[in-house]
């Protein structure tokens, strides 16, 4: 019977597998604090929750300790909502169904560095989170679970307002494919009245006669990877925009609040009146719109941003003296800032504009010139108009594609920002150069040319890539902006409407006739995919398979497409009636149109295998298998700090959360990132974790704690496994050559890329030719050669009919720049593609088809983000003991600030050992305490610390190592590594010399330390700047006071001394004397006493009145002189 029932169970989870394998898909919304399982909220708070304390008081026996002050647990305004979406099934029951077969979603959030960050050097950083199951118990009786979702807290960091969440399943239960969200800070809403309020429009309640099925597309324009809310305007005869926070995935339809204008005249002549929004650009704190020759800006309300404006209440003008004819926008920032170009029109034909945006203030430039000549003087034309300009950010330059009026004549002139001049590039020919079989022609200057009109319509460069195009009714490609081929695989018969960069490899444009082709950065094949035939074999597909989205009968028209994490995304209105519609995101099948175009164009023929027919297709792909291996750890090289987190454990035996333990949850996930925050220290933990701090003083009971919660019973229900909340090193690269690379100076990155031909099977009917090795050939494309190097090593294993690739990519070390960390980088990529693989070659897998055979990864040249230089205080100490054979503490210790003696030798050293060279200065300190640390001139810092300063080298402290002096130009002390030692000497005329101490022992000293790398290493482009206070106790006193304390030492000893001799000489004698002296006053003493004894008993045996008669008769008669009478002795 067991049996039986297993095999039962068996075959209902295979079919539940198959059933959800591609039906489900991951939801995530935004939900409200105190608002739990409601539809999707704005994210726009940007607070923390304070009363998330209260929760964690109730917290009395755990590893929690709610009095740390280094500690704090507050909450995030929100919470993450994760459902399934199922197409085919109920989508409640699915998400019960996989409850209760293991199903636990695991969210990662990772936040965008912004283009002015508040903190002083930069970061890749993400924080992985288990969901935690959460009952709905409306309108469910206590013990039935109607409505069930996940939950985790949505996190954010001061200064970023663009994340990425990535929802995975975690391999338990119903098999979900990953999905990745776009969850943005949307600046442009606020409060009023207690609600939600659009702050730039009116938002529209419906779709109705807002779009139509004949509205041409539009391109969508924002600043790559920094703008978290973008707006797509040109909606005819309206100035509507659709601004979404989430890259489309939903949208809000707002009517923008400016005035309609139409300001024409003879000096900006306007031919007809729109009040469409002609050109939109969202940049990452302000949206740019564009209204017949009127341009305005709108700042959002960001405080995270931490920039110089609270943000806009209404529209602003700008370039109000100009005639605007387009903007054109700048993918990229630079040193902070953003920037969008303005081309002029009307009489101001030919002149072009900078606005600029930095820290949220918006700056229009005036008109760009070379000593008041516009590019038409340069070019020596009457009249010309430029169509396009682009921002190299490289080399600071601004490309400018101009047409010289009433002529066919096009060029390619470039304005040098840094020396405000303009250069002649390339005159682009006036006819369309002839066509060629193999996809593409040299320009040479000896290449035929057709009659027709060559018309360029716009520029686009790559700055990683460095690959730069001209395109219109041809597409000119170029490596240098000086040679360029002509790719003829497309036709000259639909102009290009507008050009889509991924920025990774992948282009795509439309044309006039709204038609979607794509190409590949690293060939020269062009292929339309829309419309086509493949495209409406996956449309029958994917109807057949009952997705809402596709359908044979609804007609359908497409706004726009872009790039999202290198996917094409199409924004496409769906007609259900003549006036009404609906808006959706939908990913491009490029993969799987591709593929069936293959399949569709590839000749086929019968053949007869094993007495069996068969329909073989003629394989242009030259390889079965690739993939990549050996690939060493990413977070190295990628730079990407990971941190993870779960739910805290909870005493109800159902498993499900509810409203206290989640507000736990908050104020864990609140305290982990709060303590990476605060790590940019100047000293280094005896532990380099950020979450050692968290958990030091409760790591030792952290089996009494377990030992509670296995009994249920700790306090309010709630247990925190310490364990649970970590940063991780030691992420696996799973063989998948990452995205984005950085290399640091010299820095090696290695891996290899294995490539296998057909199997036996495979090639059913092919020759060996056919299926060759010889066939199979790796090519790499690197950007910038000048600045790094690669090896490619070919091995072929004959025996697996494979071939192996080795490749080593390492910096030269010749970049020019030494930044801090994560400035100024250079953008690179580097390219691997297989010869003849093209769009050839694809593979299968569970979401369907997927091209192979090419592949970008970014690479960043210079100092990598995230690194710091930490003075080792543990370390230190060690080493110090070891040399040393002691370590002294101060009597009051301090484990945030231990101590230092002046007597021994110090060996710096930080928490990666840094093998640098480094110039060491003192530029401070006080004796006896923090409080009295002066911080030094810089003439005291050059006195202090120079060879200049002192006949010794320094007047603060010297070389231990006493070998040859390596200096500077300046003349500071160069230390490195291997001489890293010092010794503390304070001679006269520096500020720790000759401290008098305030008691008995010897007086201490807070030495103001700065560690500077700059100019002096040749060991990374970073540039290292670190300050600390080093305490040294034990300061010796100067030589004169020193000399004078010991001669008044050596006075008192021999005084002492003396005093000693004559007392033990004269102390007999004195003895003696003074025992006669003291016998004699005695007996004196004692006669005095028997003499007045006698004579008061004299006096009383006679009477009163004789005595005083005689008393009388004496006073009456004067005395005779003479001596007393003497009383005789008894």
């Amino acid at each position: 019977m067991w049996q039986l029932f297993a095999a039962t169970l068996s075959l209902v989870f295979l079919w539940m597998k198959h059933l959800f394998a591609t039906d489900c898909q991951w939801v995530v919304v935004v939900n409200n604090f105190d608002d739990l399982g409601t539809d999707r909220k704005i994210f726009f708070r940007q607070r923390e929750i304070r009363r998330v304390t209260e929760i964690f008081k109730e917290l009395t026996d755990s590893a929690i300790d709610p009095d740390d002050k280094n500690a704090k647990y507050l909450g995030f305004p929100y919470y993450l909502k994760i459902n399934l979406s199922c197409t085919l099934q109920n989508s409640e029951w699915a998400v019960r169904t996989g409850h209760y077969t293991g199903l636990r979603p695991t969210v990662t959030v990772t936040f965008s560095e912004p283009v002015h960050p508040v903190r002083q050097k930069q970061e890749q950083l993400q924080i992985e989170m288990r969901a935690a199951p959460y009952r709905d118990k409306g309108n469910c009786d206590a013990e039935e679970v109607c409505k069930m979702y996940w939950f985790t807290p949505m996190p954010f960091l001061n200064g970023t307002v663009v994340l990425d969440v990535l929802v995975e399943s975690n391999g338990i239960g119903l098999p979900v494919s990953s999905r990745r969200f776009a969850v943005n800070i949307n600046g442009y809403v606020g409060i009023s009245q207690n609600e939600v309020k659009l702050r730039i429009g009116d938002k529209l309640e419906s779709l109705w006669g807002v779009l139509h099925l004949n509205d041409p597309s539009r391109p969508l324009w924002y600043t790559y990877g920094q703008a978290p809310v973008l707006i797509l305007g040109g909606i005819p005869r309206s100035k509507i925009v659709f601004m979404s926070d989430s890259m489309f995935f939903d949208y809000i339809p707002i009517e923008v609040g400016i005035d309609s204008c139409w300001i024409g005249s003879l000096s900006c002549p306007q031919g007809t009146f729109s009040s469409a929004i002609v050109d939109a650009i969202s940049t990452e704190s302000t949206l740019f719109i564009r209204q017949n020759q009127l341009v305005y800006y709108f700042t959002g309300h960001y405080p995270i941003l931490h920039v110089n404006t609270s943000g806009s209440e209404l529209w602003t003008r700008i370039l109000n003296h100009v005639c605007v004819r387009t903007l054109n926008p700048v993918f990229f920032p630079l040193n902070g800032s953003e920037y969008v170009i303005a081309l002029g029109g009307g009489w101001q034909e030919g002149e072009f504009f900078l606005i600029t945006i930095k820290d949220g203030i918006v700056k229009a430039s005036r008109s760009l010139r070379e000593r008041d000549k516009t590019v038409c003087d340069f070019v020596t034309a009457s009249a010309c108009s430029i169509k396009w300009a682009t921002y190299s950010l490289t080399d600071n330059r601004i490309y400018l594609l101009v047409h010289e009026t009433g002529t066919d004549k096009h060029i390619i002139a470039v304005y040098l920002l840094d020396e405000k001049r303009f250069e002649f590039i390339y005159h682009i020919p006036e006819k369309v150069p002839k066509a060629s079989d193999k996809g593409f022609v040299l320009l040479l200057g000896l290449e035929h040319y057709t009659n027709t009109t060559l018309i360029p319509r716009g520029l686009a460069l790559n700055p990683f890539s460095n690959v730069f195009y001209i395109w219109g009714n041809v597409i000119l490609q170029s490596n240098d902006k000086q040679s360029y081929i002509y790719l003829s695989s497309f036709p000259h018969d639909s102009p290009i409407k507008y050009f889509v960069q991924s920025f990774t490899g992948q282009i795509a444009f439309v044309t006039d006739r709204e038609e979607i082709w794509v190409s590949r950065e690293l060939g020269t094949e062009i292929k339309k995919v829309y419309p086509s035939e493949a495209w409406d074999v996956f449309n029958f597909m994917q109807v057949m398979r009952g997705s809402p989205l596709y359908s044979l009968t609804l007609k359908h028209s497409i706004l726009t497409i872009f790039y999202v994490d290198g996917e094409l995304k199409e924004l496409v209105y769906l007609a259900d009636t003549p006036n009404t519609g609906r808006l959706v995101r939908r990913t491009f099948p490029l993969s799987h149109v591709l593929t069936y175009d293959l399949l569709i164009t590839t000749p086929n023929k019968e053949m007869r295998h094993d007495g069996l027919d068969y329909i073989r297709f003629a394989h242009h792909c030259p390889f079965a298998v690739v993939r990549h291996v050996n690939l060493p750890q990413p977070q190295e090289f990628t730079r990407m700090e990971h941190y993870f987190a779960m739910p805290p454990e909870i005493m109800e035996k159902s498993g499900f959360h509810d409203e206290k333990s989640l507000i736990v949850y908050q104020g864990l996930v609140f305290q982990l990132l709060q303590l990476h925050s605060s790590y940019h220290r100047a000293y280094a933990d005896p532990v380099h974790d950020p979450t050692w701090r968290w958990w030091k003083n409760k790591k030792e009971d952290a089996e009494y704690y377990t030992y509670v919660a296995s009994n249920w019973n700790t306090s309010a229900g709630i247990y925190v496994d310490m364990a649970n909340y970590i940063k991780m090193y030691d992420l696996m690269s799973d063989n998948i050559l990452p995205s984005k690379l950085y290399l640091d100076k010299k820095t090696e990155y290695s891996f290899s890329v294995y490539l296998s031909m057909r199997t036996t099977k495979q090639s059913m009917g092919e020759s060996a030719d056919e299926n060759s090795l010889q066939n199979i050939w790796l090519t790499l494309i690197l950007s910038h050669p000048e600045y790094i190097h690669a090896n490619l090593q070919r091995q072929e294993l004959i025996s697996r009919g494979s071939v192996l690739y080795e490749i080593e990519l390492h910096d030269k070390g010749v970049y020019p720049y030494q930044e801090l960390s994560g400035k100024n980088l250079l953008k690179s990529s580097l390219g691997l593609q297989v010869a003849h693989a093209a769009m050839n070659c694809y593979e299968y897998t569970s979401t369907g088809p997927r091209i192979r055979g090419s592949y970008v990864s970014t690479v960043y040249i210079g100092c990598p983000p995230g690194k710091r230089l930490a003075f080792d205080i543990t370390s230190t100490r060690n080493e110090t003991a070891f040399k040393n054979k002691r370590y002294f503490d101060c009597i009051v210790k301090d484990p945030e600030m231990p101590c230092f003696s002046f007597n021994d030798d110090m060996v710096t050293g930080d928490s990666g050992r840094f093998n640098g060279s480094y110039i060491f200065r003192v530029i401070g300190g006080g004796p006896f305490s923090i409080d009295q640390i002066r911080y030094f001139s810089e003439e005291e810092i050059f006195n202090y610390n120079t060879v200049n300063g002192s006949e010794t080298s320094s007047l603060i402290w010297l070389r231990a190592d006493l070998k040859e002096v390596k200096v500077n130009s300046e003349g500071f002390h160069i230390l490195s590594q291997a001489e890293s030692g010092i010794l503390w000497v304070c001679q006269k005329n520096s500020p720790c010399y000759d401290i008098v101490p305030n008691g008995l022992s010897a007086p201490d000293y807070f030495f103001v330390v700065e560690v500077s790398n700059r100019g002096v290493d040749e060991t990374t482009y970073c540039d290292y700047a670190l300050e600390f206070i080093l305490h040294v106790h034990g300061l010796r006193l100067s030589p004169t006071r020193a000399i004078f304390l010991l001669k008044v030492t050596v006075a008192i000893i021999f005084g002492l001394l003396l005093l000693y001799i004559v007392v033990y000489i004269a102390g007999p004698l004195a003895k003696t004397l003074f025992n006669k002296t003291f016998r004699r006053l005695e007996e004196a003493f004692a006669m005095r006493m028997e003499s007045s004894l006698t004579f008061s008993s004299s006096f009383t045996s006679q009477g009163s009145l004789q005595h005083l008669a005689s008393e009388l008769s004496r006073s009456s008669t004067p005395q005779s002189k003479g001596p007393p009478p003497q009383s005789k002795p008894r």
